[in-house]
């Protein structure tokens, strides 16, 4: 990519799309345009290809799709399924009409992973086995998406990759505790009881384990997969290491301080047992990746006046 590239981030007001934002900028790119739904809405087709018509990117970030964690996942697998895979298609097929040069990358999720998988889970583990029911809408939209990817490649020429990031965190995130994942649902819940003093329900046992990947650390993954990679074959993002839920909570905890204690409802769903990234692939692309700690990211969280003011005002 040149400094001077024009670069579109779909889903660019998100978690991640932010962060791939402000790695951009870091890295001195120039020409970034992060349009918001309400410019270009990609469940309508015409908008999209009308979009890329006009503006020709050199670079697409596909970051954007509605996401949610594990109660959003399960009320509304409708929704998940059909808009996730509705904005791809409809990129796809807009960048095959309109912009045939642009090179597209899509991020997937590694819930696309069968529910039970070898740990760590490589990247030749997708479409192998069934999948976690509590997401499911969301992991065949998910998957499908590559498939999508892999196919305009195969048949129309489309420069498309795709990156399965883990489980991420950071700033800028999702504090709904309806609709949010495991770690800002987590830090809200703490924050709030520090103030107020009354004890945290958390769902299951805390014994499933996962990655938590810091979003700018992801961002910063990707932004070199678009400038040095090309291949259908999908590569995931990830820590390499993980933690059990029942470890986040208490290392966030510790991070937040308060006098309140942590109750695990064991007749609620906690999700796939274990989930952890195999990042070899991306370690043998990018040798000098190396993703933070849980705990640095939670501090960077916690240390930002302005994100505090957004988890507690949501």
């Amino acid at each position: 990519m040149k400094k001077d590239s024009k670069i579109v981030i779909f889903g660019g007001n998100g978690l991640l799309g932010s962060a791939v934002k402000r790695v951009l900028a870091e890295q001195d790119f120039e020409n970034i345009k992060s349009p918001r739904s309400s410019e270009i809405d990609l469940l309508e087709k015409d908008e999209t290809e009308n979009y890329l018509k006009v503006e020709q990117p050199g670079y697409i970030f596909m970051t954007a799709g509605l996401v949610g964690g594990i109660l959003g996942n399960k009320t509304r697998p409708a929704d998940f399924l059909y808009q996730n895979s509705m904005m791809i298609l409809n990129l796809l097929e807009g960048v095959r009409k309109f912009s045939p040069k642009s090179k597209i990358l899509y991020t997937g999720s590694t819930c696309i992973y069968p529910k039970e998988s070898p740990q760590p889970i490589n990247e030749d583990r997708f479409m192998s086995g069934k999948l976690e029911e509590t997401n499911k809408g969301y992991a065949v939209a998910k998957g499908m998406g590559i498939v999508a990817c892999q196919s305009y490649r195969r048949q129309y020429g489309l420069d498309a990759i795709c990156a399965m990031p883990t489980n991420m965190y950071g700033l800028n995130d999702n504090y709904d505790l309806e609709n949010g994942h495991m770690i800002p649902s987590l830090i809200k819940k703490f924050l709030v009881a520090k103030g107020d003093g009354n004890n945290v329900s958390l769902w299951g046992s805390g014994n499933p384990r996962r990655e938590a990947l810091y979003s700018e650390d992801c961002a910063d993954a990707m932004v070199y997969l678009m400038d040095n990679y090309s291949s259908e074959k999908i590569v995931n993002i990830g820590t390499g290491f993980d933690y059990s839920i029942r470890e986040f909570a208490n290392i966030i905890k510790g991070e937040i301080g308060g006098k309140y204690e942590i109750e695990w409802i064991f007749s609620k769903p906690g999700g796939t047992f274990e989930k952890r990234t195999d990042i070899d692939r991306l370690k043998g692309i990018y040798p000098e990746f190396n993703p933070r700690g849980l705990r640095e990211g939670i501090r960077v969280i916690l240390n930002n006046k302005r994100e505090l003011e957004r988890i507690l005002g949501n």
